[in-house]
């Protein structure tokens, strides 16, 4: 083995840990859709997922022009809960936003748009499989909110 030989091996081992890397990771699902109130797109906003089966923190999208996007789901099923301020508010974390409901809402500076069933009593709940997932959430001032599956814009 020459010299030339010799380099070409140590540089061939060297690389081998970062082929590993390369591989397809954890099976993932995409999510998108839109969001609606009393007909209407939210404006802004965030849809946040939880997972029922897994203990890992929420994934949130946000709500702009009413639609929303979120990349890299692990598959299963999640409750969703989802936020929107008056005015194209947007709260800054889904989370804080949901003790916001009520009479003490009109004092606070974010003011919900969307009924508790949206977010801290929600009820919705998908069931992300891999590849593309369509989820549009529907409802009206009146009624619970739902879930339609389906391709964007139907």
């Amino acid at each position: 083995m020459n010299v030339r030989d010799l380099l070409v091996f140590v540089a061939g081992c060297a690389m081998l840990p970062l082929l590993a890397g390369c591989g397809g990771g954890e099976p993932v699902g995409d999510v998108a859709g839109e969001v609606t109130f009393d007909g209407q797109a939210v404006p802004a906003g965030m849809v946040s997922f939880e997972s029922t089966e897994a203990a890992a923190p929420p994934r949130n999208a946000p709500i702009q022009n009413g639609k929303y996007e979120a990349a890299a789901l692990p598959p299963g099923k999640y409750l969703v809960r989802i936020s929107a301020g008056q005015d194209e508010q947007t709260p800054p974390d889904i989370h804080s936003s949901l003790d916001l409901q009520g009479p003490e809402a009109k004092d606070a500076e974010y003011v919900p748009l969307l009924p508790k069933q949206w977010n801290v009593d929600s009820k919705l709940n998908v069931d992300v499989q891999l590849g593309k997932n369509v989820f549009h959430f529907r409802g009206e001032k009146s009624g619970e909110p739902r879930v339609e599956t389906g391709a964007n814009g139907s």
